[in-house]
């Protein structure tokens, strides 16, 4: 299963997991829900492998302040598997690091505007295509094109709406 699937799988589950509930969970019981998923042999334990993609799964970015704590983390531990007892402190360490919707929305937009040479609000498919696949995750020609698919377009001129492309990889648009 690709990154791109993965994720939309998690993120799946973790919508159900939610809607399923009906009162407000604690985010402790969320994080262990996730966790979870992430348990390929119900010994509630975490692949070390698999650690930055829960990170991921959890919303918490792989910025500046994270990427050192995480580091240590795993420089700490010597072991093949995580307890979940041991994430779940690591995930306190790295949740006061975690943005808002909204400030996450606002550094993409930013990213964006560099590809926006017009100011226009709208970012040439070929040319993001060529810098979306040299720098960051992988992204495969399909998921790309599934993704390209969902936006605002402007046919006439090859260009999408980042500010709508932006939306829809937050989450924040369905």
């Amino acid at each position: 299963m690709n990154y791109n699937n993965r994720n939309e799988t998690l993120e799946e589950e973790g919508e159900e997991l939610n809607s399923q509930q009906e009162q407000p969970q604690n985010e402790e019981n969320y994080v262990y829900e996730i966790c979870q998923l992430f348990d390929k042999d119900n010994d509630e334990t975490i692949y070390m492998k698999d650690l930055l993609d829960l990170i991921k799964a959890l919303g918490i970015g792989l910025n500046e302040e994270t990427k050192p704590i995480i580091n240590d983390f795993i420089e700490k531990s010597n072991e093949e598997k995580i307890p979940f007892e041991d994430f779940l402190n690591l995930y306190d360490l790295l949740n006061q690091y975690k943005k808002s919707k909204e400030e996450e929305e606002q550094e993409l937009l930013k990213a964006f505007e560099f590809f926006d040479g017009e100011g226009s609000g709208f970012i040439d498919i070929n040319y993001f295509k060529k810098a979306i696949t040299c720098f960051g995750d992988k992204i495969s020609e399909e998921d790309f094109n599934n993704l390209i698919q969902q936006v605002i377009m402007d046919n006439t001129n090859k260009k999408f709406d980042y500010k709508d492309l932006a939306q829809i990889i937050l989450g924040m648009k369905k």
